[in-house]
Formats: structure tokens, C-alpha cells, sequence
């Protein structure tokens, strides 16, 4: 893969979780975490056989469409939270992220000493998704965005253990992890909307 499309993977990489930090609706977060999974993929096939990094695009899309699944079965005032513009709110998880961005570009050569088999790109977009992915964590309190947090923390770690071993096992392992992550997100989605009913 050409250094320029493995440049605009981690573009796609930094875009995704803050789209997701900043954005409200449901649909979105979760069109930006499948979005997401094509960068991953990107990176991914750098180091590995594409036949086996087209797992992690087909176990985070499988993780997206349970977590669609799960809301477009609940009931339309669980599905649709009530939107409200709060810019400072906003700006601040923005800016936060900018200094995410800045902290791991400066970290890179560091990584790349850790990570021997990493190109200047996996580095950068392992420890993006890193980052975000636990900022996320950090400022969330409502299940999907900690799910889709725990999603991106695990994409970053994907992507740097792709640097360092192909394992088809441990693969597999990932993709389940992924994928369970999703079945327990909709479960507790389908808990807290039958607390707040009943």
C-alpha cells in the first residue's frame, strides 16, 4: 500500500472518534465507528495477508450492525435522545482531541523504537485510536459511546499488535472480543431503557 493511502488512513483514523466525541445522533456515531474499521483495515493490511486483516473490518462491522440492530428495535423515544447544541461541551471534547493528536504525533519516534515492524502510519494511527478511544472512556457516561470507546481502544491495540505478530488465533480471539463488546453494549442499552420504563 502507498505511503499516501496509508497518510489519509490515519486522517480517517483522527476524523472518526472525534466525529464520534462531537456528534449526538446515534446513526452517525455508529456510521463514523464503521467508517472507522475501514481505516483499521487499511493499516492493518500493511503488515498482514489482506486475507486475514479483512477480519477486523468484518468483526467491527458485525459489532456496528449489533449495536444498529439494538437501536432500531427500541422504542422511538429510547432511540432518538433528545438533541441539545452545547458548544462549549463540544469544544472543549474537540479540543481535547487536538491535544490527543498532538501528543501522539510528538510521541511517534518513541513508538516506532517500541514497535520495530511499525511504519511511521501504524504508529500514528495505533496510538490515535489509542488515545481517543480513552478519552472517550473518560467523558462518557452513556453506554454507546463507551462501547464505541472500548471498540476504538481495542482497534488501536490491533493495530500495533498487527506490527508485531500475525497469529490467525489471536485474530480470532479479537474479532470475538469485538464482537462481544457489542452483544453486551446492546444488552445493557436494552437494560437501562427497561429500568427507565418500568
Amino acid at each position: 500500500m502507498s505511503s499516501l493511502l496509508q497518510y489519509l488512513a490515519v486522517v480517517v483514523l483522527f476524523l472518526c472518534p472525534v466525529g464520534i466525541l462531537l456528534v449526538d445522533n446515534w446513526r452517525w456515531m455508529i456510521g463514523l465507528l464503521g467508517l472507522q474499521y475501514i481505516g483499521v483495515l487499511s493499516l492493518v493490511s500493511v503488515s498482514w495477508p489482506l486475507e486475514i486483516a479483512v477480519v477486523k473490518l468484518v468483526a467491527g462491522w458485525m459489532a456496528a450492525a449489533i449495536l444498529i440492530l439494538t437501536y432500531v428495535n427500541l422504542p422511538t423515544a429510547a432511540a432518538e435522545p433528545q438533541i441539545s447544541i452545547n458548544l462549549p461541551r463540544r469544544f472543549f471534547k474537540g479540543f481535547t482531541a487536538f491535544l490527543i493528536g498532538l501528543s501522539v504525533y510528538s510521541l511517534q519516534a518513541v513508538a516506532l523504537r517500541w514497535f520495530l515492524g511499525a511504519t511511521t502510519q501504524q504508529a500514528l494511527g495505533g496510538l490515535l485510536l489509542l488515545g481517543l478511544g480513552l478519552l472517550q472512556l473518560g467523558l462518557s457516561r452513556e453506554v454507546i459511546r463507551i462501547v464505541i470507546g472500548l471498540l476504538t481502544v481495542i482497534s488501536g491495540f490491533e493495530v500495533l499488535y498487527a506490527t508485531l505478530e500475525a497469529s490467525v488465533l489471536m485474530t480470532g480471539l479479537l474479532a470475538i472480543l469485538n464482537i462481544g463488546i457489542a452483544f453486551v453494549g446492546a444488552y445493557l442499552l436494552l437494560a437501562s431503557y427497561l429500568e427507565d420504563t418500568s
